[in-house]
């Protein structure tokens, strides 16, 4: 039984990929990129944690997964173990679209948004192009690390957030499109390990715009309980049953 206020995600398998899932009505339902397999990154990394939460109290519904090779997903990441290096991302990008095709499926909506965290952030990017991503959140970009330069063809309404203090994130590199939303979180690093609940709530208000915000229905009224009561039978005129032990 989920609790009033409870959080509860369902376990999936989407193909191949381990997932996790949490209902939501509001547009658009969000796919949750990780950071970096080969260090570790998973959908359990606190700031997609975090970002799973908050979007799922905001309304919408969530996809966070574990690329293949990672955890109980199946394959193999091409990137070598503890490696910081960001090389070819395709086969990420393609499992987070075949997260997208399960949650549209799921959902029945026509879009997602995608959003990316550190490593995830990439590949959120190079997604983008896909016609079924309608908005793009890119969180921690490691633009020290790998190639942003797509940022500025980017189309969807975009926000960015950045830690005040990452070494993995030049900011003020950063070549965004004018459309774009610039937020950074102060006293904050790479991992967000000050700064999570303001992570949260910054990409919940983006996507919020000018819509108020979500209260979520109330519990359904429980039936009572039926009181208990001991019932007296009255007793029987009959003579008491006995047991024939005699075996024959």
């Amino acid at each position: 039984m989920v609790l009033p206020g409870q959080y509860l995600e369902r376990s999936l398998v989407v193909g191949e990929l381990d997932a996790l899932y949490h209902r939501g009505s509001r547009n658009p339902p969000c796919a949750l990129a990780s950071p970096h397999p080969a260090m570790g990154g998973s959908m359990t990394a606190p700031a997609i944690a975090e970002l799973a939460w908050a979007l799922t109290r905001a309304g919408h519904a969530t996809m966070r997964f574990n690329y293949r090779g990672v955890g109980a997903s199946r394959g193999a990441s091409r990137h070598e173990a503890g490696s910081l290096q960001i090389g070819d991302v395709s086969g990420e990008v393609e499992d987070l679209l075949h997260v997208v095709d399960q949650l549209l499926a799921t959902t029945q909506m026509r879009a997602v948004c995608a959003v990316g965290y550190s490593f995830g952030a990439k590949v959120a990017l190079e997604a983008a192009g896909d016609a079924r991503i309608s908005h793009l959140v890119l969180v921690a970009p490691p633009n020290k690390l790998t190639d942003f330069s797509g940022l500025s063809r980017a189309r969807q309404p975009l926000l960015v957030v950045a830690a005040h203090h990452d070494p993995y994130c030049d900011r003020g590199a950063l070549k965004l499109p004018d459309h774009a939303t610039l937020e950074v979180i102060a006293h904050s690093d790479h991992f967000f390990a000050r700064g999570l609940t303001e992570l949260g709530r910054t990409v919940a208000a983006f996507l919020r715009g000018d819509r108020p915000e979500f209260v979520a229905p109330p519990d359904p009224v429980e039936e009572p309980a039926v009181e208990h009561r001991e019932v007296d039978l009255p007793e029987g005129d009959e003579e008491p049953l006995e047991l024939d032990l005699d075996r024959k």
